[in-house]
């Protein structure tokens, strides 16, 4: 292994190892705009450029690999003036509209330009005026006046999706980003070029304009768009999401997620559940919605007519724990069934086809024999009469128009059906229980995705209305019912679980 000097500090790196990848992993950083860790080199920035000794000139950190013996200076004199330089160039046509960019809060520009450059152009003429709000895809804007050409977005879709719409058009001065003729940026993971642009060049028209960066706190978290399970930032402001940016993480998505799954933080606060509902009686409290839904399970238990519980494949590990120990202990039911959303498309990327981010968690909580028992065995059942009553978590069901108004029409028939959901869903009319449940966003918890690796989520803000995590839901009833289960807390659950799962 190549060992490696960089401002007197020393380290071994893997052969091939470009040094600014080599000097992050001693802790300088080496400020860039071309450079991408998953992307191709071509030092087309010279943002990078660092002083290696007996080299004859200033050479890019980004492109230049590591060799043994190598002693390298990442802020001398002359690397400082060479970026001053650079920042000067690149800010020659570029407009002073930070106050008004989307970028702005989050922008390399921006941060570079207060650490090397800061101060005033000596351009006297007219800036060279390019496209501005050009749609150069369904979902990204693109604004060749700030744009910097490094070239990100083009190696993207040339070496990550394989798609190629981009190009750079023009020479000089008058260069910008187009597509193709008769292309435009609309492959499956078109919003990335956003992430990966360094300046306010390509916006999302999803975000344009929505929130400013420094308004919104981010939490750790994972889409729920299908089985890959994403980390992504959730990025949220006074109790609503804002966007979901792709979290790092090498194993499962490394610096990338799809648009599908990108947009599907907006489910979040359509059609809430927020208040409990019981027997017709509307906003009522917790504690007394406790005491009758618990003497309504002694009434139907004792007359064998206990309901089956229908658990979700977009709940959580934890939720489907306490849901077990609630079927045995206060529903008295071994009929369980599953739920979630449909099937859906897939690529070799990211996508999967299984549209629910925990299906491995019901098979692991339940075991794989339950997976049989999906939502078309329910509607057998229900059809059949083998269903006195349903107990039911989630609102998502894998049911074109016919089958789930035959569902609702089934479970309309029943003496007792309860929908624990954070939404309504088609159920939500003929329930006589409604129990609001939080999202995945307003509480802790863990998926497993279909590879096997277990994801924790974390709670961003607090339920909306009265919504309490599943476990809590099922903790309050069973209390009530004076059939404790051990549901106390997430940590004991956790606790339970992993050591079931053999962890």
């Amino acid at each position: 292994m190549p060992n490696v000097t960089i401002n007197g500090k020393s380290i071994d790196v893997p052969k091939g190892t470009p040094i600014i990848r080599a000097a992050a992993m001693l802790g300088f950083n080496i400020p860039h705009f071309c450079y991408h860790p998953a992307l191709s080199s071509p030092a087309n920035c010279r943002m990078c450029l660092v002083e290696v000794e007996k080299a004859r000139k200033l050479e890019p950190s980004c492109y230049l690999k590591c060799t043994d013996g190598m002693v390298v200076h990442t802020e001398s004199a002359k690397v400082i003036a060479a970026r001053r330089s650079v920042m000067e160039f690149i800010l020659v046509n570029h407009p002073v509209d930070c106050p008004i960019c989307d970028q702005a809060g989050e922008c390399k520009l921006q941060d570079y330009y207060m650490a090397y450059d800061h101060k005033p152009s000596r351009l006297n003429t007219q800036k060279n005026a390019k496209v501005k709000v050009y749609p150069i895809g369904p979902h990204v804007v693109y604004d060749g006046e700030r744009c910097i050409l490094c070239t990100r977005c083009i190696r993207f879709c040339d070496e990550v999706t394989a798609t190629s719409e981009l190009t750079v058009a023009e020479r000089g001065d008058r260069s910008y980003i187009r597509a193709f003729p008769g292309k435009e940026l609309d492959n499956p993971y078109s919003m990335n070029v956003t992430d990966i642009c360094p300046v306010g060049a390509l916006t999302t028209r999803d975000f344009r304009f929505k929130c400013r960066v420094w308004l919104m706190s981010s939490t750790d978290s994972v889409c729920t768009g299908c089985s890959r399970g994403c980390n992504v930032h959730m990025e949220h402001f006074q109790g609503q999401v804002q966007r979901y940016r792709p979290r790092f993480n090498r194993d499962v998505n490394e610096y990338w997620m799809c648009d599908v799954g990108r947009l599907s933080y907006k489910e979040l606060h359509t059609d809430r559940n927020l208040q409990v509902h019981v027997k017709g009686q509307s906003e009522i409290s917790w504690p007394r919605a406790a005491r009758q839904i618990a003497e309504q399970l002694k009434q139907l238990r004792a007359s064998g007519k206990a309901p089956a519980l229908v658990v979700s494949a977009q709940a959580s590990s934890e939720s489907l724990w306490a849901a077990r120990a609630f079927a045995e202990s206060v529903l008295g039911t071994d009929q369980i069934y599953w739920t979630g959303k449909a099937d859906g498309d897939a690529d070799e990327l990211l996508i999967r086809s299984d549209k629910n981010p925990n299906r491995a968690g019901v098979e692991i909580v339940f075991g794989a024999d339950l997976l049989a028992n999906d939502a078309r065995r329910l509607l057998s059942d229900l059809n059949d009469g083998r269903v006195s009553g349903l107990w039911v978590m989630g609102s998502a069901f894998p049911f074109g128009d016919s089958d789930m108004a035959r569902l609702v029409q089934l479970a309309a028939a029943l003496p007792f059906v309860a929908l624990q959901s954070a939404h309504r869903g088609a159920l939500a009319d003929v329930a006589s229980v409604i129990l609001p449940a939080a999202t995945h966003a307003e509480q802790e918890g863990t998926f497993v995705n279909g590879d096997g690796h277990v994801q924790s989520f974390y709670r961003a803000f607090e339920p909306a209305g009265v919504a309490l995590p599943d476990w809590q839901i099922f903790q309050r009833i069973s209390r009530a019912a004076g059939l404790a289960i051990k549901v106390d807390t997430l940590t004991a659950i956790q606790a339970d679980l992993y050591a079931a799962a053999g962890e």
